[in-house]
């Protein structure tokens, strides 16, 4: 009797696998790795959305495409490139969605939502911010993949790995939208001396889901060890030594650190302790000085720290006084602690009088080979 039961599961279980009204076989997809985001140059009350695919048919004339078409939102312009493909699109194998620099200073929020509402895309999905058109952007051949969106993919992840720019995904970007006491990010990348090189070491900072500054270079490492993605990466700075005439360089690698945040209420005044340490080792030393020594060594570590805690300075001034926008995310910790303090609808002015402390530590923990 036992043996009839398990044949009639497997049974169940074969034909629940094989009797999918909803299942598409591959040969009848479009496979979309990117997704690009425009305001329309012909009618600017209208966005261009751009899709690149891979071609599998043997007989096209490119082993790539891309679709454009113009619409007021997202709905819209699924219905039309679905009316220009000829297969079944899928969105589900997207790597990539690309604003444009103006369509992100817009607002985006209205084609997050879209994404998010009806599960076309995943939520891993990332998200970019280029210079000028993301049509120009996807139309490039990179040197190294077929699809710029899946050469985007590892470059952002190379750089994540090396403290220049954050990851951003469908996902992540939602969360910090609805959360209060932070605001959105994400990477943003310029074009270098042509327009097939592109350089991904900036950060587009938003306020709720309009654009509103960039963050560059050294900026950016900043920011990323100020929100507590401290991974790898090298970090250069001139060095003064005993010589003034002359010009001497430092660079340490840096091997990972933490960061803490402490709050606190006085007087109605809000204080914010920032903790932030760092491993490394030194990378560069160009100075005759010895570092053998221990006491030098410490010298070093104190210089450097210095160094570091100046740029952590200069771009939480950008954040805290020039834009008013806590993309930190100092208001989660503020409202943890001081629930009643907290003014969800107001907290980038609250922010901005916060009286914020950075304190730097960094510890160097090989010297390599150096004299």
């Amino acid at each position: 009797m036992k043996g009839i039961i398990k044949l009639f599961i497997i049974i169940l279980a074969a034909f629940s696998l094989t009797a999918c009204w909803d299942s598409i076989g591959l040969e009848r997809l479009l496979l979309v790795y990117g997704l690009g985001v425009d305001i329309s140059k012909e009618n600017p009350e209208n966005y261009l959305f751009t899709i690149g695919f891979p071609t599998i048919i043997e007989e096209a004339s490119e082993k790539k495409m891309q679709l454009s078409v113009e619409a007021p939102s997202f709905g819209g312009g699924k219905c039309n490139l679905q009316q220009k493909a000829y297969r079944r699109i899928s969105y589900d194998n997207i790597k990539m969605v690309v604003f444009g620099e103006d369509a992100a200073k817009r607002g985006i929020q209205l084609h997050v939502d879209s994404m998010y509402r009806e599960p076309l895309f995943r939520g891993s999905t990332r998200f970019i911010v280029v210079e000028g058109r993301a049509v120009d952007l996807l139309s490039l051949n990179p040197p190294a993949a077929l699809i710029v969106s899946n050469f985007l993919h590892e470059s952002i992840q190379q750089n994540y790995e090396s403290t220049k720019i954050p990851i951003t995904t469908l996902r992540s970007f939602s969360h910090e939208y609805y959360t209060d006491g932070i605001e959105p990010v994400m990477p943003f990348i310029q074009y270098g001396a042509n327009r097939q090189e592109l350089n991904l070491d900036s950060v587009a900072l938003f306020n709720k889901d309009r654009l509103v500054y960039k963050l560059h270079k050294r900026e950016s490492i900043a920011f990323m060890i100020l929100r507590n993605e401290i991974h790898q990466g090298i970090y250069p700075f001139d060095y003064k030594s005993k010589d003034q005439n002359k010009r001497e360089f430092i660079a340490i690698n840096i091997k990972g650190g933490n960061s803490k945040i402490k709050v606190k209420l006085e007087d109605t005044k809000l204080h914010i302790d920032h903790n932030i340490h760092i491993h490394c080792s030194l990378g560069e030393y160009t100075p005759e000085e010895r570092v053998f020594t221990k006491e030098k060594l410490e010298q070093l570590q104190d210089y450097i720290a210095k160094e570091i805690e100046a740029d952590l300075n200069r771009t939480l001034k950008i954040l805290q006084k020039d834009l008013k926008n806590d993309n930190i995310g100092y208001g989660k910790h503020v409202k943890a602690q001081y629930p009643e303090y907290f003014d969800s609808e107001n907290w980038n002015e609250q922010f901005s009088k916060a009286i914020i402390k950075i304190n730097t530590t960094v510890k160097i923990k090989n010297i390599g080979i150096a004299q």
